[in-house]
């Protein structure tokens, strides 16, 4: 089984997003980023095209930046589309995650909200974190 995924975002968070993704885990050769609005191509085009070179089996993992930015709305008719799950809000653990998990079956509902869930706690107030400092740490 194959899966793919796919970045895409307004402007050129998702090529950061493939560029960090890769700094950590290497080459994705399975990985397609659309930088949306950024070459005066229609949207929807952008996204049919993509989606078209799918083969039916293969499963396809979409991450979009923003639940009502126009990038989602577009890739949600794909929702209804066999083995293809939308993680829209994305950010680096999510992708990182899902990334990382094995290819030997298609991603259950249940795992993505489960990495989703994972990815959601990186989200954090830093300045929130109290650390008591000893006199061996400076």
């Amino acid at each position: 089984m194959k899966r793919q995924l796919v970045i895409a975002s307004h402007g050129k968070l998702a090529e950061g997003m493939k560029k960090t993704l890769e700094f950590i885990a290497g080459q994705q050769t399975q990985l397609t980023v659309m930088t949306a609005y950024t070459d005066n191509q229609p949207i929807e085009e952008q996204v049919k095209k993509i989606m078209s070179e799918f083969k039916p089996d293969e499963e396809v993992v979409i991450f979009t930046d923003m639940l009502a930015g126009s990038v989602n709305q577009k890739f949600f008719p794909y929702r209804s589309r066999p083995h293809t799950q939308i993680v829209t809000g994305m950010n680096l653990p999510v992708v990182l995650a899902v990334t990382m998990e094995s290819t030997d079956d298609y991603l259950t509902s249940q795992k993505m909200r489960e990495l989703i869930d994972q990815a959601r706690q990186q989200l954090v107030y830093v300045n929130d974190i109290n650390i008591e400092a000893d006199d061996d740490d400076e």
